[in-house]
């Protein structure tokens, strides 16, 4: 459903040790990536790593400086009103999505206009209805809590129901139980539509998409299926053990995560636990919990930042 090839977006900023000199920023660098029709994908990476500005380029808002990319086939520079018309978008910026003094209604009503919608009251209290506004449709934006005009910001992108959704942090800053509210209603509703969803949130982008990218200093570094990422990008296991003297255990290639517990790293688990229980027993070290853990994705994600730094 996208296809992005070679892409890179550059923007110069002055020099803050010689204002009369531009530096040059790389905010995208080469990027490549296909995303599958009606998958969500997820976009990774610290703050300032380019995503906003990959999630710009694809709802065709700036243009690239190098690349192409491709949405249903068709270039979005050479066609970027069609682009529009089959794209929504949820921007990270989602409180310049509405007029604040209008209210819900009217503000669907405005945007399914300009959007070409005909007939758009069935659609407007379809959206109304699965965000759970409709009870306060008449009420001014400006009287929403944050999680409501979230909600409402993201009805506006899907205003004309198009098939391809551009979600920029979508659950920044609002409350856990709007943000769940809103992850069921994308895998319950949107299952028809490809997402590409950016975060900072791991937990959130793991929970919710299909493959994901790691993007940092606007290139990617991995791609793929977050299991899959997690077992390429981690070269070993982790032992976690508790005990009353976790500094004794540091000499097996541990680091201590908290008063009582210490992590090891290790390529050979059962080797490693035969060797920390003998050495407990010749040592009288009590151990009072010992297990294993998987990688996280946030443990590839630092790794995968350290690395690129």
């Amino acid at each position: 459903m996208i296809q992005i090839n070679n892409l890179s977006k550059f923007f110069k900023i002055k020099d803050p040790i010689s204002p009369n000199k531009n530096s040059i920023i790389n905010a995208l660098d080469n990027i490549n990536l296909n995303i599958k029709k009606n998958e969500i994908f997820g976009i990774i990476g610290p703050n300032g790593a380019g995503k906003t500005t990959l999630t710009k380029i694809l709802s065709t808002l700036i243009i690239p400086d190098e690349g192409t990319v491709f949405v249903n086939n068709i270039n979005i520079e050479e066609k970027p009103n069609y682009v529009k018309n089959i794209t929504g978008l949820l921007p990270g910026e989602y409180s310049r999505s509405f007029y604040w003094r209008l209210s819900g209604y009217r503000n669907l009503h405005f945007f399914a206009k300009l959007r070409g919608v005909k007939n758009p009251d069935d659609r407007i209290d379809y959206l109304l209805d699965l965000f759970n506004l409709k009870d306060k449709k008449n009420d001014l934006v400006m009287k929403y809590s944050t999680g409501m005009k979230h909600k409402l910001a993201l009805a506006i992108g899907l205003i004309h129901d198009p098939p391809v959704l551009f979600l920029d942090e979508p659950l920044t800053g609002i409350d856990p139980v709007t943000a769940k509210e809103i992850k069921n209603i994308v895998r319950t509703k949107f299952s028809d539509k490809t997402i590409i969803w950016t975060s900072h949130n791991l937990f959130e982008i793991e929970e919710m998409c299909d493959r994901i990218a790691l993007l940092n200093k606007g290139k990617i570094i991995l791609q793929g299926e977050p299991e899959n990422i997690k077992k390429k990008g981690w070269d070993h296991k982790k032992i976690l053990i508790e005990s009353e003297k976790p500094d004794r255990f540091l000499i097996f290639n541990g680091n201590k995560i908290n008063d009582r517990i210490v992590e090891i790293k290790t390529k050979n688990v059962h080797k490693t636990v035969i060797e920390l229980a003998n050495f407990a027993e010749k040592n009288n070290i009590e151990i009072i919990d010992i297990r294993t853990v998987k990688p996280s994705l946030e443990d590839i994600f630092l790794k995968g930042v350290e690395e690129n730094v």
